[in-house]
């Protein structure tokens, strides 16, 4: 029960995380001139 407990108390952090950051993740795609 105590594993349980553990799982999801990382599974709450994990959604709370999501919930209040923003995760920036960068591209290795090229634009346009007309799009910068």
């Amino acid at each position: 029960m105590r594993k349980d407990l553990e799982i999801f108390d990382l599974i709450e952090q994990e959604h709370q995380r999501q919930l209040k950051g923003m995760e920036l993740i960068a591209s290795e795609n090229f634009v346009s001139d007309e799009v910068m």
